[in-house]
């Protein structure tokens, strides 16, 4: 079959892993979609048009929908596909296909227009997965609704030794359209991952910053980190996520501390078998680890303001046991598995 996707193809990691596993689990079926310029997507299965006046166009007048109409269905994947933005009264439809949306997490949303809005998409739709209960039960009364854990619980991650290693994902919370009220905690977040490296190095590991997104601005916040602990005499190495999927999953994959503050570091970190501390800038990774029923001793929220007044004495990255979730996040393909017949 030909398929439209219907993802977020902006070289972030998370994103990028999540149309990996797509395409690789149906080998036998044709995936296309359109982006606004990224190159390196392209497969044996998976084409991209990457044309940034036509995505353009495509977006601004919502005719999307029109596009996808000459494929034999629609997959949506992604993770926050569904956060009000000032689009409240969008047509978030997909043609007259049948579509599968996987993954996803809703809002935050403000208006109850905008909720109402997704409700009437997606209870068009065949079928609608959600990543985290919370979502699930905001459309409860939707039949098609289901929820299974994260997709990335399906990645096959390389079979490396761990070793002792700290690995940390960053973001810049300058990126004020992206973390808005946070932007004004940024030094204070600098700080105190500066807190963790001081305290890593003093015990002997290797500490890896990673950037999971160029376009979020992660690499900014990578690069003032390492002149900090460059300014310490701290040894630190640097990894930036452009199309190097297998680096950087090796590179987390083979620690066996991991504090990240992007969402799917969290996720793959458990993955791993790592002891992890999850920095929550969002509600969707406190939602995934309520699900997890991981203990919230362990992490922190930046929306709080606790985190800030942080001495000597850390929170400490635990491990967790996930396998359930690796098990059951199999099921965020069980609707299209059937339709494709696999």
């Amino acid at each position: 079959m030909k398929i439209y996707v219907d993802a977020y193809l902006a070289k972030n990691l998370g994103d990028d892993l999540f149309i990996n596993i797509l395409t690789t689990r149906y080998p036998e079926h044709k995936f296309y979609a359109i982006s606004k310029g990224e190159k390196g997507y392209n497969t044996k299965n998976f084409k991209v048009y990457s044309n940034m006046y036509i995505f353009k166009i495509l977006k601004k007048f919502q005719w999307e929908k029109y596009l996808a109409n000459h494929y034999d269905t629609v997959v949506t994947i992604g993770g926050s596909m569904f956060m009000e933005r000032g689009d409240t009264n969008r047509d978030f439809s997909m043609g007259k296909n049948k579509r599968y949306v996987l993954g996803i997490n809703f809002g935050p949303y403000k208006t109850q227009e905008y909720y109402n809005n997704i409700h009437n998409m997606l209870s068009n739709v065949e079928d609608v997965c959600f990543r985290d209960r919370y979502s699930a039960s905001l459309f409860s009364d939707v039949s098609n609704v289901r929820y299974a854990p994260d997709i990335l619980f399906n990645v096959e991650l390389p079979k490396v030794v761990r070793r002792k290693k700290l690995f940390i994902s960053v973001v810049d919370l300058n990126q004020v359209n992206k973390f808005k009220n946070l932007s004004k905690k940024r030094l204070a977040y600098d700080q105190l991952i500066m807190k963790y490296i001081r305290k890593y190095d003093h015990l002997g590991y290797d500490i890896v910053l990673c950037s999971f997104s160029r376009p979020e601005g992660d690499e900014y916040a990578v690069r003032r980190l390492m002149q900090c602990a460059k300014s310490e005499r701290i040894a630190v190495r640097t990894l930036y996520y452009w199309n190097n999927i297998q680096e950087v999953l090796t590179e987390l994959a083979s620690s066996n501390t991991v504090i990240g503050t992007r969402f799917h570091a969290v996720i793959l970190g458990l993955l791993a078998g790592a002891e992890v501390l999850p920095i929550m800038y969002s509600n969707k990774t406190g939602y995934v680890l309520d699900d997890l029923g991981f203990d919230m001793a362990h992490a922190i929220d930046l929306k709080s303001e606790n985190w800030m007044h942080y001495g000597h004495k850390l929170p400490n990255p635990i491990a967790w046991n996930v396998s359930s979730s690796v098990v059951a996040s199999a099921e965020q393909f069980s609707a299209l598995d059937t339709f494709l017949g696999e």
